[in-house]
C-alpha cells in the first residue's frame, strides 16, 4: 500500500505545482509535507507491523542453523494404533519393558501422522488424554506426565518431550490413555489413539529400542501397524539433517554375500548398531526403489582378538522379515566388549528395475556404544570383494544417501525445537500480514482524505480566482462605462463644438479653419482611441493580435520613421492575461514617446521573443542616445515592476539607445 502511495504522491505533487499561487496556498496549508514525506507518512501507521517484523527476524535466523529434517519417503513401519475397526475399551494401557534397567532423563513420543486432502502432512491420532509412568527397579510406578484431567493441546509432527529428573533406575513405562482422538481417515472408528515411536534416553541412549511391548488394545497389520512398532526405531523421519551432497556415495558390491571388517582401535562396550539403505528416490521420487541391495540375512560378530577366534554372534537374522525404506535398520544388542567387528551381509533386496540384479549396497554402517557412535572415520575392510577404500570409506563418513546424520537425541531436541519455530512463526507472519492490511487500510484512509483535502483546497483556489476575475472585470467594466461616459462624450462634445463653431464663422481666416480642423481630427482621434482603451479594458480584444496593436501605436507614434520590426512568438504574447498586456502596452507606448521627445532617431528596431518561460521586448534606435548621469525613465520602471520583469537600458552618447524589457510569463497566461 505504501507504494501506491508513492506512486500517486509525485502526480500530485507536480498537480499543485502547476496551480501557481494555489499551490503556494496548498503549501502554507502544510498538505504537500504529508504527500512528500514518506516518514510523515509512516508517522501515522501502526508500529504494529514493525514490532512483529522484529521478533520474526531473529527467529528466522535461529531456525537457518537448524537441521532440515526431510520425510521419508517409504518408512519400515508406520507405528502403533489402537484399533482401526472397534473403538478399544478404555483406559488403554501400553506397557513397555527395557532389556536392561537404566536411568531416564527424556522421553520422547514421536506422533504417527497421516497426509490429508490438502497434501499436508499431519499429526494423526494423538491420545487426548494419557498419563506417562515410570516403572522402577522395585516394581513401584512413578509418575512422569499426567494429562488425564485436560486434552493434551493438539501436537503437530514434532517429537512431544518428557523430561525427567530423577535418576532411579528404569525398567520400564506405562502409558495409560483415557480418552482417544478423532479419527480423520477411513478407519471404521470415530476415534483412536495412535504413537509412531516411543523413545526412552538414558543419556544419549534410546534404551526403549526394541523394547518388549504390550497394549490392552493394538491394530495388528503385517509389520505395517504392530505393537512392537512402537519402539522398532522406525518413523516417519530418520535422524538426519538434509545438506544433501552426493547422493550416489555409497558402498556396492555385486555380489550375494559380503564380509565387512573393522578395528575399532581399543576395546569398546558394543550395545547398538545401525544400517542405512541406499536411497535413490530422493533423486527421482521413485519410493519402490528405496532400499535396493539392503542384506535380508545380517550376521554380527564381535571379537577381541584380530583372527575372530573369541568370536561372539550378538545379532543374527537369516531372513528379514520387513522390506527397507529410507530410514536406517536400527538393533539393540547384548552390550559386549570387543575391539573388532565384522558383518556379513547378504540375500540383498533385488533391483525389479535391472532384471533381479543381485547386490549388496548400503549408505552408512555405526556402530554405537551408549548411544555414541564409535565407528566414525574409521575404515572397513572387506574380505571377499575387491571393492576400493574410498568406496568403502563411505560406510563411515558421517552421511546418508539424504545428508548428514545427527545423533538421535541431539535430532529429537533439535526437530522438537525446529517445528515449533516454524509454528511460532506462522503464527507471527499471520499476525504480520493482519498487520499490514490494517496499515494498508488506514494508509488508504490516509491518502483518501488526502486527496478529499488537497481537491477541496483546489476548488477553493479555484473559486477565489474566478471570484477575482470577476472583482476585476466588474472593475474593467466600471472604468470603462466611466471613461465612455466622460472622456467618450466630452470628446465628442469637443468635436462637435468645434464643428458648429467652424459652421458658424463666416469667413473664416485660413489659420482658423486649419486650427479648427485640427481640433475636429483630434478630437475625433481621441474618440477612436478612448473607444480602443475601453475596449481593451472590457477585455473584448484580447485575443486579437497584440502586434497588430503594436503597430498601430508605432504608426501613431512614430509617424514617417522607419521602424522595422520582428515579432517571434506572438501566440505566447496574445496569451498574456489583459493586465498583462495592458501594462506591456504602455511600456511600449511610454518608451516610443522618449524616442520622439528625446532620441532625434532616423531609424527603430521592434522584436519580441520568448525563451521558456521568460518573455522579451527590445526596443533599439540610432538616436543621439542618452547623456552622461542620465538616469533611466522613472515611468519605464515602474512599469517594469508592474510586470514583475526587469528593464535594462544600454546607451550612449551618438550611438543610440536600446531598451530590454524581461519579464516572466505567469502560469495561467
Amino acid at each position: 500500500m505504501l507504494s501506491d502511495f508513492h506512486r500517486f504522491r509525485t502526480p500530485l505533487i507536480r498537480g499543485m505545482a502547476g496551480l501557481g499561487r494555489g499551490a503556494r496556498l496548498l503549501a502554507a496549508a502544510g498538505l504537500p509535507v504529508f504527500a512528500a514525506s514518506p516518514a510523515a507518512a509512516g508517522l501515522l501507521l501502526s508500529p504494529k507491523a514493525d514490532a512483529i517484523r522484529n521478533r520474526i527476524a531473529p527467529l528466522e535466523n535461529e531456525l537457518r542453523d537448524l537441521p532440515v529434517i526431510p520425510i521419508n519417503a517409504s518408512p519400515w513401519t508406520l507405528g502403533y494404533s489402537s484399533n482401526n475397526d472397534v473403538e478399544p475399551q478404555l483406559p488403554v494401557e501400553i506397557t513397555i519393558k527395557f532389556r536392561h534397567p537404566a536411568p531416564l532423563d527424556l522421553v520422547a513420543l514421536l506422533p504417527a501422522t497421516y497426509t490429508d486432502d490438502e497434501n499436508e502432512v499431519r499429526a494423526f491420532a494423538f491420545p487426548l488424554r494419557f498419563s506417562i509412568e515410570r516403572v522402577l527397579d522395585d516394581g513401584a510406578a512413578e509418575m512422569l506426565a499426567d494429562h488425564l484431567d485436560a486434552d493434551f493441546p493438539a501436537p503437530g509432527i514434532e517429537p512431544q518431550l518428557f523430561p525427567c529428573s530423577s535418576r532411579e533406575l528404569v525398567t520400564g513405562l506405562r502409558i495409560t490413555i483415557t480418552k482417544l482422538a478423532p479419527n480423520p481417515t477411513w478407519w471404521n472408528t470415530s476415534h483412536t489413539s495412535a504413537i509412531s515411536e516411543v523413545l526412552a534416553f538414558s543419556g544419549e541412549r534410546n534404551v526403549a529400542l526394541n523394547a518388549d511391548v504390550q497394549a490392552s488394545a493394538s491394530f495388528e497389520f503385517s509389520y505395517i501397524w504392530s505393537v512392537t512398532c512402537i519402539t522398532d526405531g522406525f518413523s516417519l523421519f530418520s535422524p538426519i539433517d538434509h545438506s544433501l551432497s552426493n547422493p550416489m556415495e555409497n558402498f556396492s558390491a555385486l555380489r550375494k554375500e559380503v564380509v565387512l571388517r573393522m578395528d575399532l582401535g581399543e576395546e569398546r562396550r558394543i550395545d547398538e548398531f545401525h544400517l542405512w539403505p541406499v536411497d535413490h528416490s530422493i533423486q527421482h521420487n521413485f519410493p519402490a526403489s528405496s532400499g535396493v541391495g539392503f542384506p535380508g540375512a545380517i550376521r554380527v560378530e564381535l571379537a577381541s582378538s584380530p583372527d575372530f577366534s573369541d568370536s561372539k554372534t550378538v545379532f543374527h537374522e537369516k531372513r528379514l522379515t520387513q522390506h527397507p525404506g529410507t530410514g536406517p535398520f536400527m538393533r539393540q544388542i547384548p552390550p559386549t566388549a570387543a575391539r573388532y567387528v565384522r558383518l556379513t551381509l547378504g540375500n540383498g533386496l533385488s533391483d525389479f528395475r535391472r532384471g533381479e540384479r543381485i547386490e549388496i549396497a548400503l549408505s552408512e554402517i555405526e556402530i554405537l556404544e551408549s548411544g555414541k557412535v564409535v565407528s566414525s572415520g574409521l575404515p572397513f575392510r572387506s574380505e571377499r570383494t575387491a571393492n576400493p577404500p574410498r568406496e568403502l570409506s563411505k560406510l563411515t563418513d558421517g552421511s546418508s544417501a539424504q545428508g548428514r546424520i545427527l545423533p538421535l537425541r541431539l535430532w529429537v531436541t533439535l526437530f522438537s525445537k525446529r517445528v515449533g519455530l516454524e509454528r511460532t512463526l506462522d503464527t507471527l507472519r499471520l499476525e504480520l500480514r493482519t498487520a499490514q492490511r490494517e496499515d494498508e487500510k488506514r494508509a488508504t484512509a490516509i491518502l483518501f482524505v488526502a486527496i478529499i483535502l488537497i481537491l477541496g483546497l483546489v476548488q477553493l483556489v479555484w473559486l477565489v480566482r474566478a471570484a477575482a476575475r470577476r472583482r476585476w472585470a466588474a472593475m474593467r467594466e466600471r472604468i470603462a462605462c466611466d471613461l465612455h461616459d466622460e472622456i467618450g462624450a466630452n470628446v465628442s462634445s469637443i468635436a462637435h463644438t468645434a464643428e458648429l463653431l467652424d459652421e458658424s464663422i463666416e469667413m473664416p481666416t485660413e489659420t482658423q479653419s486649419r486650427l479648427l480642423g485640427n481640433l475636429v481630427a483630434s478630437a475625433r482621434m481621441t474618440a477612436r482611441e478612448t473607444k480602443h482603451f475601453i475596449r481593451f479594458i472590457e477585455g473584448e480584444n484580447q485575443d486579437r493580435d497584440l502586434t497588430e496593436q503594436f503597430g498601430r501605436v508605432t504608426e501613431q507614434i512614430l509617424g514617417t520613421i522607419p521602424v522595422s520590426a520582428s515579432f517571434q512568438n506572438t501566440r505566447s504574447f496574445n496569451q498574456l492575461d489583459p493586465s498583462t498586456k495592458w501594462n506591456l502596452l504602455l511600456f511600449f507606448k511610454e518608451t516610443l514617446n522618449n524616442i520622439i521627445k528625446h532620441s532625434r532617431a532616423s531609424a527603430v528596431e521592434i522584436s519580441t521573443r520568448r525563451t521558456g518561460s521568460v518573455m522579451e521586448l527590445v526596443v533599439r534606435d540610432n538616436g543621439r542616445g542618452l547623456p552622461e548621469g542620465v538616469a533611466a525613465c522613472r515611468h519605464l520602471e515602474s512599469r517594469a515592476k508592474l510586470l514583475g520583469g526587469k528593464m535594462e537600458i544600454r546607451s550612449r552618447a551618438g550611438s543610440g539607445t536600446c531598451v530590454t524589457l524581461t519579464f516572466k510569463r505567469s502560469p495561467q497566461s
